[in-house]
């Protein structure tokens, strides 16, 4: 799937989808049902923990604002359009079946963010946006689905202690996330065996994401303060072997997991479709409009941006498997369930195949390029210093000055690590 992705162009999610709704069709498989907690407590935190290690400082640093608006403006602007909506014009939700569902359909995806974006020439920039408002509302969209399946289950709703709640779950899974990198820091400054310290970091989110939630905090924003943390720190820590295998153990791990998670994804296919009820074809395509409509709405009319950039981040709205996790583990006895459950995945499936797929031709036609010109003036700049701390140095300055993005610097780095690992066992 991966080799027919990149030989179309298509992102990988999108063929993995469809092949895992093509496997839903063999005698047996439709009996299968994810669990949610397979996904909030098996595929998520890695995912997320890796992502967020890679969030590129200089690009986060500089648009912090702009992802922290989309992030939780956009976020409740998509939870209350499609609550109100819904409860308007879908009559089998009702007003509370219909904001559990804009609750469960306000965050975009990291995981299909990632996936997506890293097979195109979007600029480093748009990418580090994206996936910055997805790491940071998928948290805050996991609480306010938590806050709006509570009053649907107990059939009332205090706004006061919404927002207190809202605002212990996000701050203390952030503090969390933070006091639990310090501490992974602290020892692995203290080990430099390459199996350990990989250990160590598969570990590291689950220790972040597992003991937060079961302190009713929010475990994707430690895992996401978590990450961020340790990697804007691994320079501290990394010795260049090390940070080598675990590169390719890492890159490994997500492939592997991001691959199963969306098979997995398309074989929910049949289920949910045999228990949808109302409308199947006009109820799916209006939530889908409102989605759409609302982030184009809000990226064109709030956000200071170029158009063609604001094109982008308007297009590049993809659910994924976080809102198919919360639809499924919303109680059976929430009369709403089924309903909510069909609108969510025919959602996320019209994402990845009316947005996802066709966004490396519209990235072409508002004229965006494969980068590389930038990487190769560097690498040439660093082939004329001899010493590696000399290059390391230069390299590092580059990257701080914006003369080189965050992904090439890093790509250049192992280059560097590999060498001096050669030169080392010489």
């Amino acid at each position: 799937m991966t080799l027919l992705a990149q030989r179309s162009r298509v992102p990988p999610p999108v063929y993995l989808v469809l092949a895992g709704l093509a496997v839903s069709f063999i005698p047996g498989v439709e009996r299968f049902h994810l669990p949610p907690q397979l996904v909030f407590y098996g595929f998520l935190p890695p995912l997320v923990y890796a992502a967020a290690f890679v969030t590129a400082p200089r690009e986060a640093r500089e648009n912090w604002r702009f992802i922290l608006v989309l992030a939780f403006g956009l976020t409740a602007a998509t939870l209350f359009a499609v609550g109100l909506v819904g409860w308007a014009l879908l009559p089998a939700l009702g007003a509370g079946g219909a904001f559990v569902l804009g609750a469960v359909l306000g965050p975009t995806d990291p995981v299909s963010a990632t996936a997506v974006l890293g097979h195109t020439s979007a600029p480093e920039r748009l990418r580090t946006i994206l996936e910055g408002e997805s790491l940071v509302n998928d948290g805050v969209g996991l609480v306010a689905f938590s806050i709006a399946l509570t009053a649907v289950e107990h059939g009332s709703f205090s706004a006061l202690d919404g927002f207190v709640k809202f605002l212990y779950v996000s701050a203390g899974g952030i503090a969390f996330g933070i006091v639990v990198a310090w501490l992974v820091e602290r020892v692995r400054v203290r080990v430099h065996d390459a199996p350990i310290e990989i250990s160590l970091s598969v570990l590291t989110p689950y220790a972040a994401y597992i003991p937060a939630d079961k302190l009713h905090l929010s475990g994707i924003l430690a895992t996401v303060s978590c990450g961020v943390y340790l990697g804007w720190r691994s320079g501290g820590f990394f010795k260049p072997e090390v940070r080598l295998q675990s590169y390719a153990f890492w890159r490994v791990l997500t492939f592997a997991l991001t691959a199963v998670l969306f098979v997995l994804l398309g074989t929910q296919f049949r289920g949910v479709v045999h228990s949808g009820s109302g409308r199947l074809i006009l109820d799916p395509l209006l939530v889908f409009a409102v989605l759409t409509v609302v982030r184009f709405l809000w990226m064109l009319t709030a956000v200071r941006d170029t158009v063609r950039d604001r094109i982008v981040l308007g297009w590049s709205g993809m659910r994924g498997a976080l809102s198919l996790a919360a639809a499924l583990s919303i109680p059976v006895a929430v009369a709403q369930r089924d309903q909510i459950l069909y609108l969510t995945f025919t959602t996320i499936l019209a994402g990845l195949v009316v947005l996802a797929l066709p966004l490396p031709w519209l990235l072409d036609l508002l004229g965006f390029e494969e980068g590389g010109a930038d990487e190769a003036a560097a690498r040439e700049r660093l082939n004329e210093l001899v010493a590696l701390d000399a290059r390391r140095a230069e390299l590092a300055r580059l990257e701080r000055s914006g003369e080189i993005s965050h992904a090439a610097a890093r790509r250049i780095e192992l280059d560097l690590d590999r060498e001096e690992t050669l030169l080392s066992r010489r």
